[in-house]
């Protein structure tokens, strides 16, 4: 009998962000692989959620609706809604009855979640992964051999170190449907209008208000994208978010160069499946590069703030281009000069195109 037999219902708690979730995905798939019957729950804010609906490992999907906990002055009924779906959640949590919570986020909002399912057994990660205090809601700490440790790396050591003994190869299992596929093509369907007959390499610039400091400059990606197809004949296309079709149009706007702005996908898997149709992604450390990595496409991530260990592709042929400062990595969202960003030329994000290319072009040879 394997150590992770006893646990027949397992909550998992990774409330956001996307890349995170998608991050998660891993662990939760080397444990459902060894251990088929374990029935696993997933406990998530509604950003993230359609990345875990319908995926095979996991078989109830649980939405905590933070956005009802915004500004009450503004909309003082939404303080009774809140209150009630708070209440409705803790309810369905109690009602699971599950053997075991593993916190992969370690804050007090979802250490405290944790400690509401009333599950005997909580393991979260120790400090200093751990913040706000959130240790004093688990019943075991896991503390990972480096601080360093890839988000993705430290995720499987987690269940490794609860009995899961088979974590590679590393597998996502995104759940993308036929109807996605379908969608993507959709929003491909100008592609044939392109001139060129090289690769098709996607650039998603954008990313969240929130995250607005993880992206590299306008005029980076317009050279990018005239280098991409005069010197390599690529097709290009261009992927954009909620709030992020200015970015888009922008750069469309300054390349001379032919392109593809995608059409609006309306769910993450529709632009999961978008990036699967391609050769390459280019893009920041956000929530479309892991979801490009998901779909086990080569990527080219541009780092600014972010550290590049931690936060590094996981499972696909990557690079990693960033200008390197004493400063970084700092996360800081009130930087006002990013030179970290702004020192990264687009020959830099070429070149490293090139290699991963040529590194797929040999794969293929080979195979």
């Amino acid at each position: 009998m394997d150590a992770i037999d006893k646990y027949r219902k397992v909550l998992i708690v990774r409330l956001s962000a996307i890349g995170d979730v998608v991050r998660t995905l891993p662990a939760v798939n080397a444990w459902h692989k060894q251990s088929p019957e374990t029935s696993f729950t997933w406990l998530v804010e509604p950003a993230a959620a359609s990345v875990l609906k319908g995926h095979p490992a996991i078989d109830k999907v649980l939405i905590f609706e933070r956005g009802l906990f915004g500004d009450f002055r503004r909309s003082p009924g939404n303080i009774v809604r809140a209150l009630l779906s708070l209440s409705n959640l803790i309810s369905d949590l109690r009602a699971e009855k599950f053997d075991l919570v593993i916190d992969f986020h370690g804050i007090f909002k979802s250490a405290l979640f944790s400690r509401l399912s009333v599950a005997p057994e909580r393991v979260g990660f120790a400090r200093p992964e751990a913040k706000e205090g959130s240790t004093v809601f688990y019943t075991h700490q896991f503390k990972p051999a480096s601080t360093e440790l890839n988000r993705v790396a430290r995720a499987l050591a987690m269940v490794e170190s609860l009995g899961v003994e088979n974590v590679t190869p590393v597998a996502y299992q995104l759940p993308v449907k036929a109807l996605n596929r379908e969608h993507a093509y959709a929003s491909l369907d100008r592609l044939s209008e392109l001139p060129g007959t090289g690769p098709v390499i996607v650039l998603h610039p954008g990313s969240s208000r929130k995250t607005a400091y993880k992206r590299w400059h306008r005029n980076g990606y317009v050279g990018l994208v005239n280098a991409l197809v005069e010197k390599l004949d690529a097709r290009v296309i261009l992927t954009w978010g909620p709030g992020e079709r200015e970015t888009v149009e922008l750069i469309a706007g300054h390349v001379r160069v032919p392109l593809l702005v995608a059409a609006k996908t309306s769910s993450l898997l529709d632009l999961a499946a978008l990036f699967g149709t391609c050769d390459l992604f280019v893009g920041g450390d956000t929530g479309p590069a892991h979801l490009a990595v998901a779909m086990q496409i080569p990527v080219v991530v541009i780092f600014g703030p972010t550290h590049p260990q931690v936060n590094a592709p996981y499972g696909t042929p990557y690079r990693i281009v960033r200008h390197p400062l004493p400063c970084s990595p700092c996360r800081k969202r009130s930087c006002k000069s990013r030179l970290c960003l702004e020192a990264i030329g687009w020959r830099r994000v070429l070149a490293a195109v090139e290699e991963l290319l040529a590194f797929k072009l040999q794969d293929t040879f080979k195979s």
